[in-house]
């Protein structure tokens, strides 16, 4: 989704675990996108609601039905301010644009762009039969992203922890770093969040770092233009210049696997959208006219019955679990 609104050398990964020592080995992050499993009226009380976004933070709305993972990227990836992050055309149009605006217009200026709508849409599971919209119940599991940035001062020594929920009226602040500590400050505050689910594990955290691949081509790059910068006459050259080439072999590896990472992610992402319902209509077909569907419905409903059960317990050992609690 990041490239399809043309941003350069940023890239999403996962994190597994709330810890300084996963954190530390993130480098420096841009942001994180945090999902977690949403309630209604539900209010963490670990931070402060503001009326409206702050000067030079950008911070929108949700104006549109599911679509909180495309407005977590968009309220951190329009609130970047690296100079070897590209946004692209279309982001730094629609960011020149709405800088003035408040949390509200954004929000339904997001709604009208038909370019952030066709990149939202194209990653939709396509639905060849028409289906009832149903509305979620109470005790339905309903998840939600949100994003955590930290706004730098001028002088880039501290700033402030924002969380940017489009649910909210306005950008949620959390605290105040100093130096580069706003990393120590986000796993106490992602802790403290976690801990107020008692036994639930549904979360997920994910990174916006540096693309590892744009990071390491600029290394090779460096240590390249040392080897031919290198005097002839260092006494240990030859030594010098086995390091360096393993440097960069090294870093030619690492651009391969996230080469080959990358091109995984595209294929699953297609099968993800493919629609399957043309060849599972044909092969029922097959099935049928061989006669073999004989005793294979008694089966699967007896499996069913079975998955049935089983949840039917979980949930409620759940429900028992979270009463003790």
């Amino acid at each position: 989704m990041i490239q399809k609104f043309g941003v350069k050398n940023v890239q999403v990964v996962d994190v597994l675990g709330v810890t300084k020592e996963s954190f530390r080995s993130l480098g420096s992050p841009l942001g994180f996108i945090f999902l977690f499993k949403w309630k209604n009226n539900q209010n963490f009380e670990d931070g402060i609601v503001l009326e409206d976004k702050p000067p030079n933070l950008f911070f929108a709305e949700q104006k549109i039905t599911n679509a909180c993972a495309t407005q977590a990227i968009l309220n951190l990836l329009l609130n970047i301010n690296d100079p070897e992050v590209v946004l692209g055309d279309e982001l730094t149009r629609f960011k020149d644009f709405s800088k003035n605006f408040s949390s509200d217009i954004c929000g339904e200026t997001i709604r009208n762009s038909a370019v952030i709508r066709e990149v939202h849409n194209s990653f939709s599971r396509p639905e060849p039969f028409i289906m009832e919209e149903t509305v979620a119940k109470e005790d339905d599991d309903v998840f939600h992203f949100t994003t955590f940035y930290p706004q730098f001062d001028e002088n880039g020594e501290g700033g402030i922890i924002y969380e940017l929920d489009g649910l909210k009226k306005g950008p949620i602040l959390h605290t105040g770093f100093e130096g580069t500590k706003w990393l120590i400050e986000l796993v106490s505050i992602l802790q403290n969040r976690i801990n107020t689910y008692g036994t639930e594990l549904r979360f997920s955290l994910m990174a916006v770092i540096k693309d590892k691949k744009f990071v390491a081509k600029k290394k090779i790059e460096q240590l390249t233009k040392e080897l031919d910068e290198m005097d002839e006459k260092m006494t240990n050259k030859e030594e010098k210049t086995l390091t360096i080439n393993n440097q960069i072999q090294e870093l030619s590896n690492l651009i391969e696997e996230e080469q080959f990472k990358m091109e995984k992610a595209y294929r699953e992402n297609e099968r993800r959208r493919f629609n399957y319902i043309p060849f599972f209509i044909e092969l029922m077909k097959g099935i049928s006219e061989k006669n073999m569907f004989s005793g294979l419905l008694e089966k699967a409903e007896e499996d069913m019955k079975i998955r049935l059960d089983k949840k039917k317990r979980k949930d409620e050992l759940k429900k028992q679990m979270e009463k003790k609690n």
